[in-house]
């Protein structure tokens, strides 16, 4: 009878184990189909794919870490970290789990978390070198600068001829303005590897930054020599040929770049800019409204598109893009400031007056919004307080308020 009994739990155990093998596999199944739609674009049925995947084995670390993927790339951190908080709990000795959520957390703006995470993943493995080197990378998003020079230090001591340590190194020294450090590691590392596509680039930036552009202009085209396909090159040099005025040479560059990055809001955006220097006001917009397309947040471009619309004289929509500017950027003065001139333009002046005030408030030596806002009094027949702000504005140091008080204020 005992030996019966070992059988039926044998059986009971060994059934439970080829259930739970099956949910295992239709899960991976699943995950394969939801990874295919991902590849062509289908992000909505790739998540649902996933969320099956999941509901179907809910152990299946996998799927969350792929779920994550996909609701970090379409900017829902938040139910990201989620999915990376379970897979940790299913896998909490796995490195990449920690390193994939800090990620994550740096762009839900949780530095704090990050740094955490990042930590654990060390400490995991104190000798991976290869996830000391994501830690770099990690502390470079942040901004954490010191921290990053102290890792690439700790590695450049096991491999002093690591061009990627170097160019990292470079980098740092670049975004904290220190132009001649940065040129130096980049001329040493230039000298032993003269195929390096992007210590080229990186010194076309500086040059850039030093308004040296024709030396920026050849940084770039040695960049593109080595490696024709580099986007980010022939846009580098667009911007440097723009600074100088080769608006066709800046043009070339540009399509050349958005056919090899097409995707690139960034590109669609110089592109615009480009194309408004050179006159061709609505290829500007078609420009401005891929570059938005593609990043409905970019500030920038909704700025510059706005603006664009005020001059063609349409003023609802260009009302409509400073409002959602203001909404994403309520701090900026000069969101205030625009909104205030389009509000001019429909003749409403107290609303106008008030964006103005706004924009004052952010930003008390704001020249230009006491000039508008001085306006907006006179031509409301507030006449004091508009020769007031005009007095303020000159003080500022902007000639037109000058020019105003003169005309409307009689001195």
């Amino acid at each position: 009878m005992k030996n019966l009994i070992v059988v039926f739990i044998t059986v009971i155990c060994f059934d439970k184990s080829l259930s739970q093998t099956s949910q295992r596999l239709e899960s991976n199944y699943l995950i394969q189909l939801a990874d295919t739609k991902l590849k062509f674009g289908n992000w909505e049925g790739a998540l649902q794919d996933y969320t099956n995947a999941i509901a179907t084995d809910n152990s299946n670390a996998e799927a969350y870490m792929k779920r994550a993927y996909l609701n970090e790339i379409t900017q829902r951190f938040q139910a990201a970290i989620e999915d990376y908080n379970v897979a940790i709990k299913l896998n909490p000795l796995s490195i990449y789990f920690y390193d994939k959520r800090a990620k994550a957390k740096i762009l839900a703006m949780d530095y704090k978390g990050a740094i955490d995470d990042i930590n654990k993943a060390v400490s995991l493995n104190p000798d991976d070198t290869e996830i000391i080197s994501h830690r770099i990378d990690d502390f470079i998003l942040m901004g954490e600068y010191e921290n990053a020079l102290s890792d690439i230090d700790s590695l450049i001591i096991k491999d002093p001829n690591s061009s990627d340590l170097l160019l990292k190194k470079g980098l740092i020294y670049f975004l904290e303005n220190d132009l001649t450090s940065c040129k130096k590691i980049l001329e040493d590392l230039i000298k032993t590897n003269n195929n390096s596509s992007i210590a080229f680039d990186l010194e076309g930036m500086v040059y850039i930054k030093m308004e040296q552009y024709e030396d920026a202009i050849n940084s770039f085209t040695n960049a593109i020599k080595i490696n024709p396909e580099f986007a980010l090159a022939y846009y580098n040099r667009a911007i440097a040929n723009r600074a100088i005025g080769r608006l066709e040479d800046a043009k070339k560059d540009i399509n050349i770049a958005l056919e090899i990055s097409h995707d690139a809001p960034n590109i669609y955006f110089a592109r615009a800019l480009i194309k408004k220097e050179a006159g061709d006001i609505d290829g500007a917009l078609i420009d401005y409204n891929n570059a938005i397309g593609l990043s409905p947040d970019y500030t920038d471009a909704l700025y510059n598109r706005a603006f664009l619309k005020k001059f063609l004289g349409n003023y609802t929509e260009a009302f409509n893009d400073v409002e959602k500017l203001i909404q994403i950027e309520p701090e900026l003065s000069s969101n205030w400031n625009l909104r205030g001139n389009i509000s001019l333009l429909f003749d409403d002046f107290n609303s106008a007056i008030d964006d103005y005030s706004k924009a004052i408030s952010i930003d008390n030596n704001y020249k230009e919004a006491y000039y508008n806002r001085g306006l907006a009094y006179i031509i409301s027949y507030r006449l004091t307080n508009g020769c007031q702000d005009l007095i303020t504005s000159g003080n500022l140091g902007y000639t037109p308020a000058i020019n105003a008080h003169i005309l409307f204020c009689g001195q």
